[in-house]
């Protein structure tokens, strides 16, 4: 975790999302089991680069789904 100028501490804000997909053709078959996701999330500190296959990327966007929910329903109890 950083440290602003103020002596408080922040996450760096993503400021974009770049991607790719992948196809791994030296095993037999093409399903899904065969794709491999480059994801980097860009930010105004370092960026976050991780790699991913189809089940592990479909889970990340269902968390990254709940925690919208949990921050517009956290949003209107409070305003």
């Amino acid at each position: 975790m950083e440290t602003n100028s103020a002596g408080s501490n922040f996450l760096p804000r993503i400021t974009n999302v770049e991607w790719k997909l992948e196809v791994l053709t030296n095993t037999p078959g093409v399903g899904s089991d065969n794709l491999l996701y480059t994801v980097v999330l860009k930010t105004d500190g370092e960026d976050v680069r991780f790699t991913c296959g189809t089940l592990q990327l479909q889970d990340l966007v269902y968390k990254l789904k709940d925690l919208v929910r949990h921050c517009e329903k956290a949003k209107s109890e409070l305003g």
